[in-house]
């Protein structure tokens, strides 16, 4: 029988390249020991919220999970081009028959997999909290973790995007400068058509426009008072995120391409 080389499925090997990578990170390991920490404070603030108890542990927790995944892609992922460059390791996996998008493709997959695990871990944990403070469970909080999922892994595809051609603080204050402004586009464009001039209006259109509107895929309000969504409201949210994700990491892939690797 023929052996399969390792490299058969470069994409599939560089992910896989990449969770061990990770796991050796004892970020990892302060990050759950974080989640841990805010999980059991919310459990013990509740009570100061006399009779909001399960709301006030819904909301925090949920919000830790999106923080924590968003902290982890920037603190794991803005470096690590940086650090396989200067130790010319990627410059070993591209002489093997290992195409840039496949590269790339293969960082944002293990980086995917790694932080996913991590945000399950903290769900878990989460739900058992509430399990334990007899907060009730229901459908949008597993609708609202999903999306924060969903956020994480458009946050990694612009994180790889500045990591392709930018340095590693460069990459990380422009990821965070965009995901704070994506969250904010909404509200920018609605201040821009009440109070701004031509100019302003149309920097803020585009910047609506062009811009990820995270903003979709907040729904902890909703899911700390119960609240339905519209229908077809996830299927929506979840093409737009992975089309959005497909054309950054198109994008990322073609500067990688024009670059020279030392």
């Amino acid at each position: 029988m023929q052996r399969v080389d390792r490299f058969a499925i470069p994409t599939l090997t560089i992910a896989r390249y990449v969770v061990k990578g990770y796991i050796k990170e004892r970020i990892f390991l302060v990050a759950l020991i974080f989640a841990f920490a805010l999980m059991v404070a919310s459990y013990l603030l509740s009570p100061l919220a006399v009779g909001a108890q399960g709301k006030v542990i819904t909301d925090i927790g949920l919000a830790a999970i999106s923080i924590l995944g968003i902290t982890l892609v920037v603190l794991l992922g803005a470096s690590s081009f940086s650090r396989e460059r200067s130790g010319g390791i990627l410059a070993s996996i591209l002489a093997k028959p290992v195409s840039r998008i496949e590269f790339i493709m293969g960082k944002y997959v293990g980086t995917i997999v790694s932080v996913s695990a991590v945000m399950l871990i903290m769900a878990c944990v989460f739900m058992l909290v509430m399990v334990t403070s007899n907060t009730p469970i229901h459908g949008m909080i597993f609708t609202s973790v999903y999306l924060s999922v969903l956020e994480m892994g458009m946050v990694t595809a612009l994180m790889t995007l500045f990591s392709s051609f930018t340095s590693p603080m460069l990459c990380a204050f422009f990821t965070v400068c965009i995901f704070v402004c994506g969250h904010l586009s909404k509200n920018l464009l609605e201040f821009a058509e009440v109070f701004g001039g031509a100019g302003f209006k149309l920097v803020a259109q585009i910047g609506y426009y062009v811009l990820p509107n995270f903003s979709f895929l907040n729904v902890r309000t909703e899911a700390v008072h119960a609240l339905p969504l519209p229908d077809g409201y996830v299927l929506s949210v979840s093409i737009y995120a992975l089309f959005y994700t497909l054309v950054v990491l198109f994008l990322g892939g073609v500067i990688f391409r024009s670059r020279d690797i030392e």
